[in-house]
């Protein structure tokens, strides 16, 4: 039976898994990739987390003039985007929420934050980009908020390769 969490989270699936946020930037991208190849070198699946409010959400599918569509249709909405955004990083691997799946998508309803710092419970290990799409410097509020809180180990991908140092 699933453990219910903030944002509608799936905690069972998060159990020993690495776990990343994805937030559509080209460093949450890196983070995807970096967080793909631990997980399989652990031999554990991924969990790609994605965060959404009813103001970031892509409108679901078949979703009329004058509808407001439910919890669960924005959710599947965002795992459809967050699947086709991820194609090129991830692949064929994609994905419907099983836990058989090498690879999982999550959509949270709640703060980035909140999401990862909640998952980092039950993971392996979280990883996030060092700055998502924010106008922070070093570290972005999100990556800055799961160090901070994380309640295991946390794997920071820094924003360019040490070559461009």
């Amino acid at each position: 039976m699933s453990e219910p969490s903030p944002g509608g989270m799936d905690l069972s699936l998060l159990k020993g898994a690495v776990v990343v946020g994805d937030d559509r930037s080209e460093n949450s991208g890196k983070a995807v990739s970096w967080a793909r190849d631990d997980a399989s070198r652990r031999g554990v699946h991924l969990v790609v987390v994605r965060a959404w409010s009813i103001t970031n959400a892509p409108r679901p599918a078949g979703a009329e003039p004058g509808y407001v569509p439910g919890e669960d249709e924005f959710s599947d909405a965002v795992r459809e985007e967050l699947a086709s955004d991820l194609a090129p990083v991830l692949g064929e691997s994609v994905f419907d929420g099983n836990s058989s799946d090498a690879v999982v998508l999550m959509p949270a309803h709640c703060s980035a934050a909140e999401a990862l710092v909640e998952a980092s419970r039950h993971a392996a290990v979280t990883v996030v980009g060092a700055r998502g799409s924010g106008l922070a410097r070093w570290l972005g509020s999100v990556s800055t908020a799961v160090v901070r809180s994380a309640h295991g180990p946390v794997v920071v991908i820094p924003d360019r390769d040490r070559s461009e140092r």
